[in-house]
């Protein structure tokens, strides 16, 4: 069934449930757990048969109204934990192709740019200033390192840098995918060709390539993440403004804000902690490089199981709403 005859076939039971949302009387909401059984079916076949995201986020949201209103504010978790541990992980997953996209533009064009410049590193200069190049080497060469960032006062102070620097690229990116789309796939692509390229050209001398990789393992698992999540996010919203479908452009944008908020308030979190792990821990070259490559692969590894399996039900299933 196309997406316009199911809801033309189904409309008419939403527009109830919402009057009956707002019915002030008890006798007239006697019917709704009779129409929230027949809206948890259309949500199922909305998203089984793949419709718009904007349709099945409208729909979700409807359904988690009807079932607030029949079970009370008592039987949902505190907000916070929930948009924590359960909307976030779900919702990211009711959007894997979305998020499969900026996976594959991320990784596919960091990969291709290392690539590039590491079968001629002439070609880093097509990307990046010597003087930059130089200042990188010199940056992340072991006999310039030096221990810590200047003390406690140092790190606190690069801690404030980093959570300005990665919150602000990552609601950049957001902002771009409401714009449409292209300028988050813009930032998208452009952070993935500095990381192939930086990552290529000091991996050429095997001192700076150990100094450079363990000093981005650990934090990279949470900022780049979030950047990912940041430019899902901005896609949803902006791919719901243009093709609103039944809802008017207005409703269907409050509606993929709404579903995307979790997606939000986790990316900033993310990058939050990335700022935290590059200020105190990354930086630290009394830190053996072993150590960090070790803690960085838990890390990978802890935000990959989340996603995967936070908020899943008993059967291993995401709930509905």
């Amino acid at each position: 069934m196309r997406q316009a005859q199911f809801e033309q076939l189904h409309g008419p039971l939403w527009e109830q449930v919402e009057a009956l949302l707002s019915a002030r009387r008890s006798e007239e909401q006697a019917r709704l757990p009779e129409l929230y059984r027949r809206l948890c079916q259309c949500l199922a076949l909305a998203e089984q048969r793949g419709y718009a995201p904007a349709l099945t986020g409208y729909l979700r949201s409807l359904a988690l109204r009807c079932h607030r209103q029949l079970y009370g504010a008592s039987a949902a978790r505190p907000l916070a934990l929930a948009s924590l541990f359960f909307q976030l992980p779900r919702t990211v997953r009711a959007h894997w192709r979305l998020l499969l996209a900026v996976l594959v533009l991320f990784y596919g064009t960091a990969l291709a740019a290392g690539v590039f410049v590491w079968l001629d590193p002439q070609r880093a200069f097509l990307f990046e200033s010597p003087m930059e190049l130089a200042r990188m080497h010199k940056m992340y060469s072991p006999s310039s390192v030096r221990v810590g960032r200047g003390g406690a006062e140092g790190d606190v102070l690069m801690f404030g840098f980093y959570i300005w620097n990665n919150v602000s690229i990552g609601f950049r990116t957001f902002a771009g995918g409401v714009a449409g789309g292209l300028p988050a796939l813009f930032s998208v692509g452009l952070n993935a060709l500095s990381l192939g390229v930086t990552g290529a050209w000091l991996s050429l001398d095997p001192a700076t390539r150990i100094s450079f990789w363990s000093f981005v393992v650990t934090h990279a698992s949470f900022e780049i993440t979030g950047l990912l999540l940041s430019a899902m996010a901005g896609m949803h919203v902006g791919w719901a403004v243009l093709r609103p479908g039944r809802l008017t452009r207005r409703r269907a944008l409050q509606e993929a804000a709404r579903t995307m908020f979790p997606v939000v308030a986790g990316a900033a979190a993310l990058t939050v902690l990335a700022a935290f792990f590059e200020a105190f821990w990354s930086a630290r070259t009394a830190i053996p490089p072993e150590v960090k490559f070790t803690v960085g692969g838990i890390c990978w590894l802890l935000v990959i199981l989340y996603f995967a399996l936070a908020g899943r039900t008993l059967r291993g299933r995401d709930d509905a709403a």
